[in-house]
């Protein structure tokens, strides 16, 4: 017999419908709350197109997050999200190609390091994470909605007074969940602004691997021509070095000439061979360095087009100050220690708000259907009634509070753990701060001190070559000494090892200027840098 006493009114579907709906309306009108409550359906836009490619901004992408336009992120986009980031998603190399060949510029030489070197591709990957991370935190200002759907079968004995009643059941309920935080008093906001901060600072971190990278291909490319410079005047001074013991040669011969002289000749032969021979590892190892910086093997082949002396760096015309402040404003280092700051900070507040309350909404909607048989056993034997099966609308719509009051100082302490990291990233953004004033500094005067020295050294290595030929033709003539002769070929040698190096020291010296003053890569110096 079916049993109709105690069952409730069934609603009907346009009521739980219009429930449903009208929580749906009241979680969206919550959502509205926030300034960029959803900036970012591709986080792929919040970073460079490439790991080559500096992170700078176009018409149509929002380079910084934290002051993006909602609107923007929201226009349609073709292909789709997921097509775009397949189509962005770089394919493991299977080995070095692309190398240019013989002769290679440094220009050229940069532009392959930064599309090949591991290190860029890592950046990048980085501030590709660091994008979705701030997606993730922006998931937490939508609802969360659901199915689920229960199955079971179930049995149930009531015994009472010598009458048992025993009822059989089996029912389903699928359903469409809703959950929404409607009030988490700063969780979300702070919680934005670290993932903001932190993929600001991986887009900064990235464009500084790439200075990284340009700075390591210059300092190879300078070092290898440098090396390649001595071996010339080794070169050089070993053919000088022949000449000499020619002349004193035909000076024996003809018995102007003692054996002594001869001996100190082959003594600075000697000399020369073993300058030469000594220059051969250090090219190998200037070669070694600049393929490892352009992210290739070093067992690969190279030849790089030599440094003019018309390409050496200029005087310089900036002041130092001038330069120090183009290098806190502009260096993406310090802008990313900016930025670290900036996520402490937000991770603090998010720490501080672990104290106050949650506030949210849940709703569900679904269909109830189950099917029953009751059967009663009592002395006089067991009644079996007939199975019946009923279905009805089921939908719940609640509002829930959650206040932790007390849980052992944890929060307490994440407090003080929050406060202590963005003191210690204040440190560090200060400690780089001085840092680069150093940098900046030291390179600017050795720029100043080896131009003059390399003006110095062009002309001393024209006098030491004037002063040689003078002795040469003295000694010819018998009025010169073979001490005079060899101390003047020293002198020419030491002159040409003096002009060598003060010309790599001077293009190493512009590299390190550039790379401590933070000159960007493809774009014009930050505006908004640190203040100095």
């Amino acid at each position: 017999m079916k049993q109709e006493t105690g069952i409730p009114r069934r609603p009907s579907k346009r009521t739980a419908l219009s429930g449903l709906l009208t929580v749906g309306f009241f979680s969206l009108l919550c959502s509205c709350r926030s300034d960029t409550p959803w900036v970012a359906s591709e986080p792929d836009d919040f970073v460079s197109e490439g790991p080559g490619r500096p992170w700078q901004a176009d018409e149509g992408r929002p380079a910084d997050p934290v002051r993006s336009d909602p609107e923007m992120a929201r226009l349609p986009r073709e292909p789709g999200p997921l097509s775009r980031m397949e189509s962005r998603s770089m394919e493991l190399p299977s080995g070095p190609t692309g190398l240019p060949g013989e002769d290679v510029s440094l220009l050229h030489l940069v532009d392959f390091a930064l599309s090949n070197r591991p290190e860029t591709r890592i950046a990048w990957e980085r501030a590709r994470a660091a994008a979705a991370e701030l997606g993730i935190s922006q998931g937490a200002w939508l609802p969360s909605i659901g199915l689920s759907a229960d199955f079971y079968y179930s049995r149930v004995l009531f015994p009472a007074n010598g009458l048992a009643l025993q009822v059989e059941s089996l029912s389903t309920l699928p359903q469409i969940a809703l959950n929404y935080v409607l009030l988490d008093f700063g969780r979300r906001e702070a919680d934005d602004d670290v993932a903001r901060a932190r993929l600001l600072a991986a887009n900064l971190d990235a464009d500084r691997i790439l200075q990284e990278t340009v700075y390591g291909v210059q300092l190879g490319y300078f070092r290898l021509d440098a090396a390649m410079a001595s071996r010339e005047a080794a070169v050089r001074n070993l053919e000088l070095a022949e000449t000499v013991m020619e002349m004193v040669e035909s000076q024996v011969t003809v018995g102007l000439a003692t054996a002594p002289d001869l001996y100190l000749a082959r003594q600075d032969l000697a000399r020369a061979r073993f300058d030469l021979q000594s220059t051969v590892a250090v090219i190998q190892s200037a070669r070694s360095k600049l393929l490892t910086a352009c992210g290739v093997p070093a067992s690969i082949p190279i030849r790089i087009a030599r440094v003019r002396d018309d390409q050496l760096p200029e005087a310089l015309t900036l002041r130092v100050e001038d330069l120090i402040d183009v290098g806190l404003r502009g260096r993406p280092d310090l802008a990313a220690a900016v930025a670290n700051v900036r996520a402490a900070a937000a991770t603090e507040a998010r720490a501080k708000a672990e104290f106050l309350p949650t506030v949210g909404v849940t709703g569900s909607l679904g269909y109830n259907w189950a099917w029953f048989e009751t059967s009663t056993q009592g002395a006089d034997g067991i009644e079996q009634f007939p199975a019946d099966s009923d279905a009805i609308p089921v939908w719940n719509v609640g509002l829930s509070a959650n206040w932790m009051l007390f849980e052992g100082l944890t929060r307490e302490n994440a407090v003080r753990a929050a406060r202590a990291e963005r003191r210690a990233a204040e440190a560090e953004l200060e400690a780089l701060r001085l840092q680069a004033i150093g940098e900046t500094w030291d390179a600017y005067f050795r720029v100043r001190a080896y131009r003059d020295q390399f003006e110095f050294g062009e002309a001393l290595l024209a006098q030491s070559r004037e002063a040689f030929d003078a002795v040469t033709a003295s000694y010819q003539q018998g009025l010169a000494t073979i001490t005079e002769l060899t101390q003047s070929e020293r002198d020419l040698q030491e002159a040409r090892a003096v002009f060598v190096t003060t010309r790599a020291e001077l293009l190493v010296a512009a590299a390190d200027l550039a790379f401590a003053a933070g000159t960007e890569i493809g774009r014009t110096t930050r505006p908004d840098g640190p203040p100095r």
